[in-house]
């Protein structure tokens, strides 16, 4: 159920500059209307490509976090967010570390553009993170000066005018077991080094868990690609698209 409040400034955005403001609003309740928005029957993830690198992902392991698992941080959740996860006694699931040269070769191979969200999401063992549905704000806040005045798409959840934004996961590890993504209502398990799944971000709530004994490093790009082709098609015919990274 939607408070009145939260309704009411939801139903005045405009433009996306109006999305930052209700967001940030700790008095609009955004986990609620995020759950409120979505279409189950839309649900999805699929995997669209494989890709072949073969640097160490140790040495970014062994890179200081900028946010730790442990941690909450306003920079990865909204105030509801935050205060829902700190109720519950989440922290923020994964460690969040900068990308270096190498994991953007793998973000251009993919077509990605420049102005692409990136960022590695490790995941230790122990470690949670709660169910909740993406607004994209890592992507929009890293844009904003550049999307801050464009109207925004209430049912598309992005900036209108702008390509069809996407989220992927790329996995830089084999699974193991006791690693789980929950896309809701299914699940994601014994992927391959290099599985690049896509999901409609803004119809899947999903969680994430380490129940095992070994790292679960995700690279996680959000963002446009001149030709995304590939990326619906394989939604409907099961395609993996084979990636060399060079």
């Amino acid at each position: 159920m939607i408070d009145s409040y939260t309704q009411d400034k939801w139903n005045k955005i405009d433009t996306v500059k109006d999305l930052f403001d209700f967001i940030e609003d700790p008095k609009c309740d955004v986990m609620a209307m995020s759950s409120e928005l979505v279409d189950i029957d839309k649900s999805s993830f699929w995997t669209a490509a494989n890709v072949n690198f073969d640097f160490d992902v140790q040495e970014i392991l062994e890179t200081q976090p900028e946010i730790k698992h442990d941690q909450l941080s306003e920079t990865t959740m909204v105030p509801s967010e935050l205060k829902r996860h700190k109720e519950n006694n989440y922290g923020n699931g994964y460690d969040r570390i900068k990308p270096d040269p190498n994991v953007w070769k793998i973000v251009k191979a993919l077509g990605f553009g420049d102005n692409s969200s990136v960022w590695v999401n490790n995941q230790p063992p122990g470690s949670i993170m709660g169910r909740h549905v993406d607004f994209i704000s890592s992507f929009s806040y890293e844009n904003r000066d550049n999307i801050d005045n464009m109207k925004y798409d209430k049912e598309l959840r992005q900036p209108k005018g702008l390509k069809t934004i996407w989220r992927c996961f790329v996995a830089l590890d084999d699974w193991h077991p006791g690693q789980i993504v929950n896309f809701e209502p299914n699940f994601w398990t014994e992927w391959k080094k290099g599985d690049v799944v896509f999901f409609d971000w803004k119809n899947t709530p999903h969680a994430t868990c380490n129940g095992g004994f070994h790292q679960r490093p995700f690279l996680k790009i959000t963002g446009v690609l001149d030709d995304d082709s590939w990326i619906t098609k394989s939604q409907t015919t099961g395609d993996i698209k084979q990636i060399l990274v060079q």
